[in-house]
């Protein structure tokens, strides 16, 4: 193994004192150990990190928290990511898979087992339905470069078109876990979450295509695509970037206003959120589903009167709304 850096967490000190012994027979340069992720992610914002171990369970940020701000960061985006536990649970594998963990190591180690892993993870050992997608993808870029648009736009149509997408590495994954294949089906997880960033990336790449020959309402239903991506893999940056980016083109679309609300409550930040579905008003003011997200919006501000007036609206414009009616009923009975 080539000398290289690892960061080991854990806020437990016995535990973490044996993982860096097992590891430190490994051949890495430098074996870092920090107690818990807090201090894990300040190592990993200055220093070089090739391998990151991180236990599962932690008590002021757990390794499923830390890998997921990672997994938001494209520098970040592939380095190899270890969790540990002492007995993992089916739904604790689905959400590590889900995450983008690289794999998961069981308490007590098998030394010979994580050698292993961490030595494949670290030769950057691909797939080959992964190392087809980058090829992919990279000649699209080529022919961006080249000007050649029309090709660009058909490779990459055929990528994301391709047989073996996200969602069916996703399935296996599930699969996997409820047949008790916890190793299957994380490497099952980890090709949907690789594949689901090269897709984000695509459309992202089409919608400028797009955008270069014209073709704008074409350009923001496929950068549209890429946002929705990265919000539901949490790239919340990437998500507001791409929705930032067609704002800047001139604009004016529903969907665009009213997923930015969506990304900025996410965020916590309700006042940004309130003021993009606000902007959705202006140009759509009898879209009821505008009235029922601000509604929901000043629910999370415990402003249960705010958000009944807005209830009320967006029933005025739509009577048969079920679930505006429901969550005015749950209000008046105070459930809410």
């Amino acid at each position: 193994m080539e000398k290289q850096q690892i960061l080991l967490v854990d806020d437990d000190k016995t535990t973490l004192s044996q993982l860096e012994t097992i590891v430190s027979t490994f051949g890495f340069d430098q074996v870092l150990p920090a107690n818990g992720g807090g201090s894990a992610w300040g190592i990993l914002k200055n220093r070089q990190i090739d391998c990151v171990i991180a236990a599962y369970e932690m008590k002021e940020m757990s390794g499923l928290a830390l890998l997921k701000i990672i997994r938001q960061e494209d520098s970040f985006a592939d380095i190899p990511f270890f969790l540990t536990d002492k007995a993992f649970t089916k739904m604790k594998v689905m959400k590590a898979g889900q995450t983008g963990v690289t794999g998961l190591f069981v308490i007590p180690f098998d030394e010979k087992k994580m050698r292993s892993k961490i030595q494949s993870a670290l030769e950057n050992i691909v797939s080959p339905v992964i190392q087809k997608a980058r090829e992919t993808f990279d000649a699209g870029l080529r022919f961006i470069q080249e000007k050649e648009y029309d090709k660009a736009i058909e490779v990459f149509t055929a990528l994301i078109s391709q047989k073996e997408n996200p969602e069916y590495y996703f399935n296996i994954g599930y699969i996997k876990t409820a047949q008790g294949k916890h190793l299957e089906a994380i490497e099952a997880f980890s090709m949907a979450t690789r594949l689901d960033r090269l897709f984000a990336k695509a459309y992202e790449e089409m919608g400028r295509v797009y955008r270069l020959m014209g073709d704008f309402a074409k350009a923001e239903e496929v950068m549209h695509l890429a946002a929705e991506i990265y919000m539901d893999t949490d790239k919340i940056g990437a998500a507001e970037g791409v929705l930032n980016e067609l704002l800047e083109s001139g604009t004016t679309s529903l969907n665009v206003f009213n997923t930015l609300g969506v990304l900025y409550r996410k965020k916590g930040d309700s006042q940004t959120a309130l003021n993009q579905y606000k902007k959705a008003l202006k140009v759509h003011p009898d879209e009821p589903y505008i009235y029922y997200n601000i509604g929901r919006l000043y629910l999370d501000m415990k402003d249960a009167t705010a958000a009944k007036r807005f209830f009320q609206k967006a029933i005025e414009k739509d009577g048969e709304f079920e679930e505006a009616k429901q969550v005015i009923k749950a209000i008046d009975l105070g459930i809410v």
